[in-house]
């Protein structure tokens, strides 16, 4: 039976743990969903500029709205897909779970865009549809290609658009997110097989991270980063490891208002200085982790998480409303509305349809119980 004194004492531990980050985010009331929601439509509101041929689209310190987005998904995904990572018994057990979360989603939402959207694309642009053209695009996606290659064309599908090639643009970064995967499980199941190597993964972690953040500056120095998007990646990878970074000490990293404003100052300096993207991705990383740490929006996405289907879905609709001239009826931000609210039942169904059953498969064919992760990442 607990004395009154341990009784406090247990409350006074339990109130410390729930000020780390890794107390407050394990809780199950974090808004991460959330957070990873509002990053997905950003990412479309983004894209709107150059998919609907409104212009040069508004950015602050040369970040735009859709790489910001980019950006949280990956100080997100870092983080939880370390503590993935030091969860799984085995590489097959981690292995799995990363593929049934992203895989089958993706290649649904491939096949649908090359033997569905691409020749309605075609019949709205009176343009050309190609089957080899639709194969060589779904060979592309599933093989996770798009990241290290140029998006292949499906005949001229999308003649006449401002983009005139690519059919889903943002699948570029899921090759980038899967090697981040490949680094994390590297680190943390080598390491595993040597005793007394917990510091050890947290040392590989942040050598990684160092090494990233030090050629992102290195290519600062060099004249910066180029307008093709796989020029970005190196600051992506240095976001992605701070998360994973922060993810090692999470039970030690104390979480609150003071810290998170310091974090958001610590943002802001970095990017007037001109090397944001190489100063900026630890305390951004701990910005967007803070964050969400606040239960006021942890109901959203808590049964259905729909951002992962948003954001592979958000590019061929709207690619699908600028073939159908909507960009000339109505504003910018009108666009984005659109293609959101069409986005918004097919991430659902992405979800209900697709990513749940996989997982419970999953679950049942590895015959483990074991206890869920909270706010699973997708990438």
């Amino acid at each position: 039976m607990k004395t009154p004194t341990s009784a406090g004492g247990g409350q006074r531990v339990a109130m410390l743990g729930a000020r780390t980050l890794g107390g407050a985010l394990g809780s199950g009331r974090n808004s991460l969903n959330a957070l990873r929601l509002v990053f997905a439509a950003a990412v479309i509101v983004s894209h709107s500029w150059w998919l609907g041929g409104y212009g040069p689209e508004p950015s602050l310190y040369g970040i735009k709205l859709g790489t910001a987005g980019v950006m949280g998904f990956f100080a997100i995904s870092g983080y939880l897909i370390t503590v993935s990572a030091e969860r799984s018994d085995t590489v097959l057990e981690y292995a799995a779970a990363r593929l049934t979360r992203i895989y089958p989603a993706l290649a649904i939402a491939a096949l649908t865009v090359a033997f569905v959207a691409a020749p309605v694309g075609a019949l709205l642009t009176h343009g050309t549809y190609d089957l080899r053209g639709a194969l060589a695009f779904l060979g592309a996606a599933l093989t996770l290609s798009i990241g290290v290659m140029d998006t292949p064309a499906i005949g001229t599908s999308l003649w006449g658009n401002n983009d005139g090639v690519d059919w889903n643009g943002p699948l570029w970064t899921l090759a980038w997110e899967g090697l981040c995967y490949v680094v994390v499980a590297a680190i943390v199941f080598l390491l595993r097989r040597i005793p007394g190597s917990r510091r050890g993964t947290a040392t590989a972690i942040f050598m990684a991270f160092a090494a990233c953040t030090g050629a992102v500056l290195g290519k600062l120095l060099a004249g910066g980063f180029g307008p093709n998007r796989t020029e970005f990646v190196l600051p992506l990878l240095a976001i992605f490891m701070a998360g994973s970074l922060l993810a090692t000490q999470r039970h030690r990293i104390r979480v609150g208002a003071v810290p998170s404003l310091l974090a958001a100052l610590a943002v802001w300096g970095a990017l007037t200085t001109g090397y944001g993207t190489a100063l900026a991705p630890l305390p951004f990383a701990y910005l967007i982790l803070s964050i969400g740490t606040v239960g006021s929006a942890s109901t959203v996405g808590s049964r259905y998480d729909i951002s992962y289907g948003i954001y592979v879905y958000g590019w061929p609709i709207q690619q699908l409303l600028a073939a159908a001239h909507v960009p000339a009826h109505v504003p910018v931000l009108g666009f984005a509305a659109l293609a959101l609210a069409a986005a918004w039942p097919l991430g659902f169904l992405s979800c209900a349809a697709v990513e749940q059953p996989t997982q419970r498969i999953r679950r049942a064919v590895m015959s483990r119980p074991t206890v869920p992760i909270v706010n699973p990442p997708f990438g």
